[in-house]
């Protein structure tokens, strides 16, 4: 845990929650565990805050409970994860991608259950005022939910997912201990933990859905309120906006007056549920993924790696994936999109002896734009960029199997070190300068150098040299190791070599993020409050009612404060993509995010 991080957070449930709950959360941060006693105590609180503090806290997945026996008494402890407060600064980017793939309907579902926490489908229900409206509108809710259900954009929560993780483990390993007749043995105590974790895992790897009801037979006839069975995709403008008399697309479901069954998932109403933001995450991982190519390439070849995600998503659950399902060049021509810009993005002729030339010997150049390629050209284009793209650098799309057209896997281990690396060439480009940046690059690439070999790889004086390896070393992005010349180890008589240290460039990178991240909150937060008169003049009643009231520099101060907001809101962005790309995707990280 970092200092920067520390203080993130305390702006961040600030923010969002207020003093009173900001006040408990620095106290657990800080001391770590603690029961209700010890937190009245600490934050100089009545019981009664502490309570409604923890509940809210324990509402959005912010705080965890256990039971544990102190002395003659059992007391519940409440801890936070860090990683649940810093996800709040990611609520926009979530609600973008929510709304680009299930639509408005799924966005309003989504936000109402981000926005509220842990609650039923009934209250979403009745937070968007659908029990009032008709049984067309019902269905239609139904189906969305349904749909965000099983693809696990929220997931059902039972009482033991507010028990802390750890503490569950331990409580379980008890119980398997008490079925022994005698003490463990060392060997034995290894054996039970593995068989916990092994479960852990196989309940994480299950594919069953939690939370719908078995399927519902719904008769789909000339009634109209029935096709929305079909029609609601999630895609749709509204719930209250389906138009009876509109028969697109289902003339074919009432031929010769036949009426057909469909099957309907039911969601239990009574079942609560919450945001699953390790999915979004992974959705968020696989956008960072098709820039990279994209930059490094072209849009088409950014275009053909959205596609082999696109095929692989429904396998990928969260960031701790470390390989894709194998896929296969027909799935991936399959669900690359029409409007891809394929025709400009590799060129497939052979030679200059196969390039076809018009009556006055110029070449003969295809100008149709990318929906106007025939089937052959653009099967030949896909295939010549999954050539290039699998033998990229990066190591990130594999070649499984040559059989057929072959077949491609997706390693995100890869894709995740790839991503870390070009961050933190971009941190110290900016902080430092481009002559650093090449320095890392070439530290990165040879590994454990001498100052003069470095000196030379990047054309550099000796003394420059030196110089910016030491701010790189004093910002932890770079380390040294020592080669002793004699088994004393004398220091005057030892080899320093320069080398990148991972973890520890990730360490000072996440600094950097968070620091960042900090800062903004508080230079929003003074923007703000130097112009609360101001505010608070906009919100008056007679203000609301005639704007001419305010003056001409008043305007004028409003837009300037509008517009420093939102430069704040994209730095803001921007930093929390480093960290999602810095620690949040990286699978090693994530397996240790499992015990918080």
């Amino acid at each position: 845990m970092y200092t920067q991080q520390v203080g993130l957070c305390k702006q961040i449930v600030r923010e969002h929650y207020g003093p009173i709950v900001e006040t408990v959360v620095d106290v657990l941060l800080r001391e770590g565990r603690m029961h209700l006693g010890q937190l009245a105590n600490r934050t100089e609180l009545t019981g009664h805050n502490v309570r409604q503090a923890l509940a809210v806290l324990i509402q959005h997945g912010i705080a965890t409970h256990a039971l544990s026996k102190v002395g003659p008494r059992m007391l519940t402890f409440y801890s936070v994860c860090l990683k649940s407060i810093l996800r709040l600064q990611r609520a926009g980017l979530y609600l973008a991608l929510v709304e680009e793939r299930m639509g408005s309907e799924g966005l309003a579902i989504f936000r109402t259950i981000m926005v509220n926490g842990l609650t039923t489908i009934g209250n979403v229900r009745e937070a968007l005022g659908i029990a009032e409206n008709g049984n067309a509108a019902k269905i239609k809710f139904n189906s969305v939910v349904a749909k965000l259900v099983r693809d696990r954009y929220i997931i059902a929560v039972n009482t033991v997912d507010t028990i802390t993780k750890v503490d569950r483990i331990m409580q379980e390993e008890v119980v398997e201990v008490e079925k022994m007749t005698l003490p463990p043995t060392a060997k034995e105590l290894l054996a039970i933990r593995r068989k916990i974790l092994e479960r852990e895992e196989e309940e994480y790897q299950s594919s069953t859905v939690v939370g719908i009801k078995r399927r519902a037979s719904v008769d789909i006839s000339a009634d109209h309120s029935s096709k929305l069975h079909m029609s609601a995709d999630g895609r749709a403008n509204g719930f209250n906006n389906y138009d009876s008399g509109d028969q697109n697309g289902y003339s074919h479901l009432n031929n010769g007056h036949q009426q057909q069954q469909q099957q309907v998932d039911a969601v239990d109403d009574k079942q609560f549920f919450r945001a699953y933001y390790d999915r979004l995450d992974v959705f968020l991982r696989n956008q960072q993924i098709v820039n990279y190519f994209s930059d490094k390439y072209n849009a088409g070849a950014g275009a053909l790696v959205k596609s082999i995600l696109r095929a692989t998503e429904q396998h990928t659950r969260t960031c701790r994936v470390k390989l894709s399902e194998t896929v296969s060049s027909t799935q991936v021509f399959q669900h690359i999109s029409a409007e891809a810009p394929l025709i400009d993005s590799i060129d497939t002729s052979k030679d200059m002896f196969h390039q076809k030339f018009d009556a006055n010997g110029n070449p003969i150049v295809d100008t149709s734009s990318g929906t106007e390629l025939s089937r052959e050209k653009r099967s030949e284009i896909i295939f010549a960029l999954l050539e290039v793209i699998h033998t990229d650098s990066s190591g990130i799309i594999i070649k499984v199997d040559d059989r057929g057209t072959g077949q491609y896997r997706v390693s995100f281990e890869r894709a995740a070190i790839t991503l870390r690396e070009r961050c933190v060439d971009a941190l110290v480009h900016e902080k430092f300068g481009s002559v650093h940046a090449r320095l890392l690059r070439v530290l990165r690439d040879k590994q454990k150098l001498d100052e003069k070999v470095v000196a030379q790889a990047t054309m550099l004086p000796i003394g420059p040299c030196r110089a910016r390896l030491h701010d790189l070393a004093l910002a932890g992005i770079i380390d040294t190791i020592e080669i002793p010349r004699s088994a004393d180890r004398n220091p005057s008589r030892m080899f320093y070599l320069w080398y990148v240290n991972a973890d520890k460039q990730m360490r000072s990178a996440l600094r950097f993020v968070y620091q960042g991240m900090s800062n903004i909150i508080e230079r929003s937060t003074k923007e703000v409050s130097a112009r609360a008169l101001l505010i608070a003049k906009t919100k008056r009643e007679d203000v609301i009612l005639d704007p001419s009231l305010l003056t001409d520099g008043e305007r004028k101060e409003l837009n300037n404060l509008a517009r420093i907001k939102q430069k704040l809101a994209i730095a803001n962005v921007r930093l929390d993509s480093m960290l999602l790309v810095i620690y949040d995707i990286d699978p090693q990280s994530a397996e240790l995010q499992l015990l918080q």
